[in-house]
């Protein structure tokens, strides 16, 4: 029989009392058990969070990213069920039912308070402030972190229906309601006032929580940020300290305009250094070539003392008047009151030269008459140039101080330009820096504002007082009940159908056996008569007969009877009834049976077609070689006149078997029952009896089977079914279009 959906039905229909009885007794406990079931109130809270579309601070940020809110909604969702969430919730209920005088039934229902104050110690109600529901909370909360025996401990730890942590947080439903930014909160309780304020201590205590979390986040970056602008600022002072002290200290008013100036007055004042410097030393030139035109006694007299004083005198007025008019460091105020001097001694100046010259004039006036016109040309050349000489000469003089003065400004100003490039680079830094930690501040600030802002969860609709129950679900527990009840018969029916170690089929007997099955005989049942057993059992005998006959077509010997053996390993195999049906189907076709049995049971068949003859079981079988032998009254005269010799052997494991007969057999029939399992024994006395023989191998005849295996024989049992049945027959062997004829 092939595992097929009809077979699985056919399996559950013959255990349908099973099926029907163990789910309805099922059904029935769990409705008598529930029979007491509480009723249950609910209550729902919505609130709207702003996670996704709610206001922001950051203006240039504004697209939403799913993957954040999501997250920011999972964060949330957490928060709700987190331990320390409901721990407060249910410490906090506890309080304020504890507070309560007598029962409020917008608080507590009768009947629970009156359980809770049998239920709480003298020592947790002498916490209880009356009237004061932050104190009694505050005192409660101190007494459960106290130690781990405490009543309140137990009491939010353990599993007390209205105030455990494990039990407010299996009655909490969260749900987010599509993608918006509203979050329904639900809550069940058997007492309607407990579930209304639970879920309002829910709200107020997750939202009060959300809000110090995200409070906490940002004031500590402010702080930060505060803390570290502080300390740039400090720095950046003290740097700008330092560069003002260096300017101080030095002198300096702006440095790079200071270096530029004194820089562009050094190149300048070189311009003019160079050019007094080739003046002086063509003036000198001049006047060594003069003096050399001159003669000795004309030296002498330009070399008297009356001269030589004037041109001291002039030379140092010169010098004078080149240091007034080459001042690097002066003021408006000196600079006008040098401009005066300067002016007296160029009057002095101008009255020397006018002195000098009419020196010379009277000198050559003295020594010559007016032929000398040339000498007096070289005397006045002479003193041009010797006045020009003196003035050159005291310019000199003054530049070269100059320029020593201009060699000890660089040197000062050389080094402070490092310095102050350093204090520079050092401010530079710092304001950097504290610019910087600036920016982070308003950006946290910002930040802030923005997470305060959506922090800011609003309660749009306050939990309600319920004042009717949910729909009990008792029903449905029922109905789940008888199905798991069905199911676990059927799965269990259909384990054991599949773990079963019997034989049972054809293909079974052919797997365990290692034999062919040559015949099946059906279970005749007279309780059912939609069955036409009759038939059945025709068409098995049928079966074995033909077999039998086919076998004599194929002996050699035809005028020797064909001598068929039929055995078994076990007891109560069902040969003698195999038997019985058999030659009553042969004497039917007109053939002369010999019937060798041990079984002295009569089974009263015409005795024109039929011999028996019976032997005693004893250990004489293992000597007889031969069927005339099992004839000791010698009462059958000729053996050939029988067409086929059915030979019965009892169990070959209990009982002995004629060894050197079994090699002569023409054939031989394995007598078993389907109902049974085929174990070590049975296989050991088969391979026994197997060596024995010589014929044919041995064939199965499966006695017993069940009805529907007759189908793999017959097709289609012969039973009276509905035109329903018919079709769901069909419809589970998905054979919708299969006709009874061709027409």
């Amino acid at each position: 029989m092939k595992f097929n959906l009809l077979y699985f039905v056919r399996l559950l229909l013959r255990h349908a009392g099973l099926l029907v009885a163990v789910p309805i007794i099922l059904a029935s406990m769990v409705f008598y058990l529930t029979r007491n079931e509480p009723k249950v109130f609910n209550s729902k809270a919505r609130i709207y969070t702003g996670i996704a579309t709610g206001s922001n601070i950051e203006l240039e940020n504004t697209k939403i990213d799913f993957r954040a809110t999501n997250t920011a909604y999972d964060n949330l969702l957490n928060l709700i069920k987190a331990r320390t969430t409901i721990e407060i919730v249910g410490l906090k209920l506890f309080a304020q039912h504890m507070v309560l005088d007598s029962a409020d039934v917008k608080i507590i229902s009768h009947k629970k308070y009156r359980e809770l104050m049998e239920a709480v110690p003298e020592e947790v109600k002498q916490l209880v402030v009356k009237g004061d529901l932050e104190k009694t909370y505050a005192n409660f909360s101190r007494l459960k972190e106290s130690d781990h025996t405490n009543f309140i401990y137990k009491l939010i730890n353990l599993d007390h229906p209205d105030y455990s942590i494990e039990k407010i947080l299996g009655r909490v439903g969260l749900r987010r309601i599509s993608n918006s930014d509203f979050v329904d909160i639900e809550f069940e309780s058997e007492d309607p006032a407990i579930c209304q304020n639970t879920l309002l201590i829910i709200c107020e205590t997750f939202v009060r929580l959300n809000a110090d979390i995200k409070a906490n986040q940002s004031d500590a970056v402010v702080r930060y940020f505060e803390g570290q602008l502080n300390e740039s600022t400090t720095d950046l002072r003290g740097a700008e300290d330092e560069l003002l002290n260096f300017n101080r200290t030095n002198n300096i008013i702006n440095y790079y305009e200071q270096t530029k100036h004194i820089a562009a007055e050094k190149e300048e004042f070189e311009i003019k250094y160079f050019e007094v410097l080739r003046k002086f030393h063509a003036a000198k030139a001049v006047l060594e070539t003069l003096e050399s035109k001159l003669e000795s006694h004309q030296l002498k007299r330009v070399s008297s003392q009356s001269i030589m004083s004037l041109r001291k005198e002039l030379s140092r007025l010169n010098f004078e008047v080149s240091m007034k008019t080459l001042g690097l460091e002066k003021d408006s105020v000196q600079i006008e009151k040098d401009a005066k001097e300067v002016s007296k001694k160029m009057s002095r100046i101008k009255e020397l030269e006018e002195q000098l010259a009419s020196h010379v004039d009277t000198l050559y006036t003295t020594d010559y008459d007016t032929k000398s016109v040339a000498s007096t040309s070289i005397l006045s050349d002479w003193l041009q140039k010797t006045i020009e000489y003196e003035g050159f000469d005291a310019q000199l003089k003054v530049m070269d101080q100059k320029r020593e003065e201009f060699k000890e400004l660089y040197q000062e100003f050389s080094p402070l330009g490092a310095t102050m490039k350093r204090l520079e680079r050092k401010i530079d830094i710092a304001e950097r820096e504290y610019l910087s930690l600036l920016h982070s501040l308003g950006l946290a600030k910002l930040r802030q504002q923005n997470v305060e802002l959506k922090s800011n969860i609003k309660l749009t609709e306050v939990p309600f007082y319920p004042i009717s129950p949910k729909p009990s679900k008792r029903m449905l527990v029922v109905i789940v009940a008888f199905m798991a009840g069905f199911v676990l018969v059927a799965a269990t029916i259909l384990v054991l159908e599949l773990l079963d170690g019997n034989i049972n089929t054809a293909k079974r007997a052919e797997d365990k056996i290692g034999l062919k099955v040559s015949s099946i005989f059906p279970v005749i049942s007279s309780s059912s008569k939609k069955m036409d057993y009759e038939y059945l059992k025709n068409k098995a005998v049928n079966a074995i007969s033909r077999n039998i006959i086919l076998n004599q077509f194929k002996k050699e010997k035809e005028r020797e009877p064909l001598v068929n053996m039929l055995f078994s390993t076990q007891e109560t195999e069902g040969k003698t009834f195999i038997c019985k049906h058999l030659i009553a189907k042969l004497c039917e076709l007109d053939y002369n049976i010999l019937h060798i049995t041990y079984d002295e049971e009569d089974l009263q068949l015409p005795s024109q077609c039929y011999q028996r003859l019976v032997y005693p079981i004893s250990d004489k079988l293992y000597k007889i070689s031969n069927v005339k032998e099992f004839d000791e009254a010698n009462s059958i005269s000729d053996f050939k006149l029988f067409d086929f010799v059915i030979l019965e052997m009892p169990s070959i494991i209990k009982n002995p078997f004629p060894v050197k007969l079994a090699a002569t057999m023409d054939y031989t029939f394995l007598v078993t029952r389907a109902n049974r399992a085929w174990g070590e024994a049975d296989k050991n006395a088969l391979e026994l009896f197997k060596e024995a023989t010589t014929g044919p191998e041995p064939t199965i005849i499966l006695n017993g089977v069940k009805v529907l295996e007759m189908e793999t024989v017959v097709g289609d049992l012969p039973k009276k079914r509905s035109i329903v049945r018919k079709w769901v027959k069909k419809a589970v062997q998905f054979r919708f279009f299969t006709k009874t004829s061709v027409a």
